[in-house]
C-alpha cells in the first residue's frame, strides 16, 4: 500500500471503494487525485502501487466486508501484467467494474495502437470491462464519462434503488416470479420482500396484507393489490393499457428492438403511431445482460438499457404506448388494417407492423413444468441471477440469449453449467460470446447434453441429464436452470390471409406465393401476403434471429410503408 491509503475499520457505514494500481507514482498519484477530486464524495479511492500490494488491499477490503466498486490497473503492471491481475480481482470482488489504464503512445494519439493487439484480446475474453488512457488532455473529456458510466452500471447491479412499488410474496412462487420478472422487464423500479423474512413480516403488519393471497403489491400511497395481474398493477400505476382513439397511420404490434424502431421512424415523419405491447419493452432482447456486437456502444449495453432508450426516444417523437394488451385478431377493412385487442377493444390503422417476436420453446417435462417459477426459468436470468449466490445453475441453450445469460449469472453463482445438445458453442453463437464463456473458469460446457428429469417438491433441487453420444445419464444438485432453447413466433392468432411458414415465421416479400396476391404489383419487401400488414424482427421467416438485425428492418420499414400508402391500387378486403 503507498500514498497513505489503507481501509479502516469504521463505525459508520463505510462508502464503496475505487482501486487504482499502477507502479509508475506520477500516475498513480495523478489517478488517485483526479478521482478523488470528481467521486471521492461518494467513494474511497485508494492506491496500490504492485500486482502483489493491490490483491492484499483487495484480500483486507473482502474481510471487511466493504464494496469494491471498480479497480483499474496499468497495462504494464510488473510482473504478470495488469490483465492478469484484474482477472484475480475479479475472482475476490466478482461485480467490480475492471479498468484497464493505458499510456499514450509515443505519438500522442488517442489510441495507444501498440497495446491494440493487448486490448483487443482482454476485451474478446471478458478479462476487462473497460480501457482508458493515462494523462490525456483534461479529465472530464477522456476519463469522468467513462468512469460514471461503469459506476452507474456498478451501481444499477449492486444497490437497491428507489422503489415505486414493494412486492411481498414466496421467494420460490411462480406467481411471484412472474410478477417481479414482468417489472424488472419494464423498467419498473420496485423491490421485493419474502413473506417469510423480517422485512416482509413487517410489511405485512403494517399494510395489513392477506398472507392468503400473495403476491402482494404495496403502491406508494399504501394501497395493498392482493395477487394482481400485471395489467392491475400498470393501471394503477397509470400506464395505458387501452388505445386512446381508434384510428391511427400505423400501428405496430410489438415493443422488441424491431418494433421499437419501427415506431421511432414513424412517428418521427409524422406519422400517428400506436404500439401495442402484451409483455415488456425490449422483448426477448430487453433480458439480454450485455449486448457487445451493437454498433456504437463498444463497451456493450444491456438489453434493458437499449429498450428504454428506444422507449424514451419514442415519448418524444409523440408515439403512444399501450401495454398489457395482447392483438388476438387482424382483418382488412377497405383501406383500414383493423386489430382485434385481448379486452375485445378493436384499433384501425392505415397500416400495420407485425413485430411480435418470439418465445422460448419450453422443454415438455412435465416435473420441471411444474417447478417453473420455482427453479425453473425461462429467460430472466436478469431478475433472478442475485438470488443465486453460492449456488450451482445451468443454462440451458446454445444460442446468443443462453451465452449472455451464463456470462450474466457467472456473477454471482457458484459455478454455472451451460447444456448444448450440439457439437459446438460456434455454431449458434457469437464468437466474441464463445471466447469469453471459455476464458471464465466457473463456467462449464457440456456438449450433447440435456435435461431429461428434474427433482424437488417446493423448488427445483436437481436434474437428470443425458449425454446423447454415449446414452449415459446423471442426476445433478441445481439451484436452478435457465432454459434458452430455440423460438417459436406465436402466430396463431393471424389470419389465414397472412402465409406462414411450416414452423409459424411470417412468409413476407419474394418468398408469398403469388397464387394468393391480390394485387397486379409485387410484394414490398417485408410486406406479408395481407396488403397494408406488414413483419419485422424475428417474427419473420429469414431474419437473422439479431438484436441489430431487427433494429435495421424496423428501420427500414418506412421505406415500404410510405410506398404502400401512396400506392394508388387499394388493397381489397379480405376476409380473416
Amino acid at each position: 500500500m503507498t500514498d497513505g491509503d489503507r481501509p479502516t475499520q469504521e463505525t459508520a457505514p463505510s462508502p464503496p471503494v475505487m482501486l487504482v494500481v499502477d507502479a509508475d507514482q506520477a500516475a498513480r498519484v495523478a489517478s488517485r487525485t483526479g478521482l478523488h477530486r470528481r467521486f471521492g464524495a461518494d467513494y474511497e479511492v485508494l492506491a496500490a502501487d504492485s500486482a502483489e500490494t493491490g490483491i492484499a488491499v483487495l484480500h483486507e477490503l473482502a474481510h471487511q466486508g466493504r464494496e469494491v466498486a471498480l479497480v483499474a490497473a496499468d497495462l504494464e503492471l510488473p510482473g504478470s501484467g495488469g490483465v492478469a491481475f484484474l482477472e484475480q480481482a475479479r475472482d475476490i470482488h466478482r461485480r467490480a467494474w475492471r479498468v484497464l489504464l493505458l499510456a499514450m503512445d509515443e505519438r500522442g494519439t488517442r489510441i495507444p495502437f501498440g497495446a491494440l493487439e493487448a486490448i483487443q484480446r482482454a476485451t474478446a475474453l471478458g478479462r476487462i470491462d473497460l480501457w482508458i488512457l493515462k494523462g490525456w488532455g483534461a479529465p472530464e473529456e477522456i476519463v469522468y464519462p467513462h468512469i460514471q458510466e461503469a459506476l452507474t452500471a456498478w451501481t444499477k447491479a449492486t444497490y437497491a434503488r428507489h422503489e415505486v412499488l414493494r412486492v411481498v410474496g414466496d421467494q420460490w412462487s411462480p406467481r411471484s416470479h412472474e410478477l417481479r420478472d414482468r417489472l424488472a422487464r419494464n423498467t419498473v423500479p420496485f423491490g421485493f420482500y419474502p413473506v417469510d423474512s423480517a422485512a416482509g413480516r413487517r410489511l405485512v403488519q403494517e399494510h395489513g396484507v392477506d398472507r392468503t393471497r400473495l403476491p402482494a403489491v404495496i403502491l406508494h400511497n399504501g394501497t395493498v393489490l392482493h395477487d394482481p395481474s400485471f395489467s392491475d398493477v400498470a393501471a394503477a400505476l397509470g400506464v395505458h393499457t387501452r388505445p386512446a382513439v381508434g384510428d391511427y397511420d400505423l400501428v405496430v404490434l410489438g415493443a422488441g428492438p424491431a418494433g421499437l424502431a419501427a415506431a421511432v421512424n414513424g412517428a418521427s415523419e409524422g406519422l400517428r403511431t400506436l404500439v401495442v405491447e402484451a409483455e415488456a419493452v425490449g422483448g426477448q432482447a430487453g433480458t439480454s445482460s450485455l449486448i457487445r456486437n451493437y454498433l456504437g456502444f463498444p463497451r456493450g449495453l444491456s438489453g434493458s438499457e437499449l429498450a428504454f432508450r428506444a422507449f424514451e426516444q419514442n415519448l418524444l417523437f409523440g408515439t403512444e404506448f399501450v401495454f398489457a394488451q395482447r392483438a388476438t385478431g387482424l382483418a382488412a377493412s377497405a383501406d383500414r388494417r383493423v386489430v382485434t385487442l385481448a379486452d375485445g377493444g378493436q384499433v384501425a390503422a392505415r397500416a400495420v407492423i407485425v413485430a411480435t417476436g418470439v418465445t422460448y420453446r419450453r422443454l415438455g417435462i412435465p416435473k420441471l413444468e411444474r417447478l417453473t417459477g420455482m427453479g425453473v426459468f425461462y429467460g430472466a436470468a436478469g431478475v433472478e441471477a442475485p438470488a443465486m449466490v453460492g449456488e450451482e445453475v445451468y443454462v440451458i441453450g446454445g444460442a446468443n440469449s443462453a451465452g449472455q445469460a451464463a456470462l450474466h449469472l457467472a456473477k454471482f453463482a457458484k459455478r454455472v453449467t451451460l447444456l448444448v445438445r450440439g457439437n459446438s458453442l460456434q455454431v449458434g453463437m457469437s464468437d466474441y460470446l464463445v471466447k469469453q464463456i471459455e476464458a471464465t473458469p466457473i463456467i462449464t460446457v457440456r456438449l450433447h447434453t440435456r435435461v431429461v428429469d428434474g427433482h424437488g417438491q417446493v423448488r427445483l433441487e436437481g436434474l437428470t441429464l443425458k449425454e446423447d453420444q454415449l446414452g449415459r445419464e446423471e442426476q445433478v444438485a441445481a439451484a436452478a436452470v435457465f432454459v434458452m432453447i430455440g423460438a417459436e413466433p406465436g402466430t396463431a392468432w393471424l389470419p389465414d390471409a397472412i402465409q406462414r411458414d411450416p414452423h409459424g415465421f411470417i412468409l413476407t416479400g419474394g418468398d408469398i406465393s403469388r397464387v394468393t396476391w391480390p394485387l397486379a404489383r409485387r410484394p414490398l419487401p417485408i410486406e406479408t401476403s395481407l396488403p397494408g400488414v406488414f413483419a419485422v424482427g424475428d417474427v419473420r421467416a429469414g431474419s437473422v434471429k439479431r438484436v441489430a438485425g431487427a433494429v435495421g428492418e424496423g428501420s427500414v420499414a418506412l421505406g415500404a410503408i410510405h410506398r404502400y400508402l401512396t400506392d394508388p391500387a387499394p388493397a381489397p378486403a379480405r376476409a380473416p
